[in-house]
């Protein structure tokens, strides 16, 4: 099969199923399941930073929801940090758990949407932090959250997850705030 005929072809013939004004409309809807094996998804409660396990002082659980919650209103972004054990396959937990939210609604349409980032720590596993990032996050890349990770990592390997989390949530929001010059009122 010649691939480039094709490729030519659908971009020719109107693309992927994409709408004609460019907007998302949802084309992941379906990637929202639990991964084969893995816990079910919590609910949002009343922060955005969730403990199952039961790791995180209450303080730090208040002051990094704080500042997650003030990123959405302040239209920058989502963020959701869930710390669960028992998570097999985290990059597809994380990824299809921001969809079942429907993360990443803080930024108007007209700026991308899909600002939603989820971070996900594994008390229980051996590469504890996964990160998913939502596509209206497109300039906050590996080099960014790699130093997030960086800095949080001795943290979770010496089992200090409160300091991991607030290292995860402060470093997130100064970095996503400088990359799209999102003051904080």
């Amino acid at each position: 099969m010649n691939y480039k005929a094709l490729i030519l072809a659908v971009l020719l013939l109107g693309g992927c199923g994409q709408p004609a004004d460019n907007t998302w409309k949802g084309y992941d809807k379906n990637n929202t399941e639990v991964p084969k094996g893995d816990p079910s998804f919590p609910v949002l409660g009343t922060s955005w930073v969730i403990d199952k396990v039961g790791v995180l002082d209450k303080s730090t659980i208040t002051k990094c929801d704080a500042i997650c919650e003030k990123m959405k209103v302040d239209g920058v972004a989502e963020v959701i940090v869930l710390v669960q054990n028992g998570v097999k396959k985290p990059e597809e937990y994380a990824t299809h758990y921001g969809r079942w939210l429907g993360l990443g609604k803080a930024a108007s349409t007209a700026e991308g949407g899909q600002n939603g980032l989820v971070w996900l720590i594994r008390p229980d596993a051996d590469e504890r932090i996964t990160v998913s990032v939502g596509r209206g996050l497109t300039q906050f890349t590996t080099v960014d959250y790699g130093k997030v990770m960086d800095a949080a990592r001795d943290y979770v390997n010496f089992n200090n997850f409160d300091m991991a989390v607030d290292t995860i949530v402060t470093m997130s929001d100064k970095s996503i705030r400088e990359i799209y010059k999102k003051e904080k009122k």
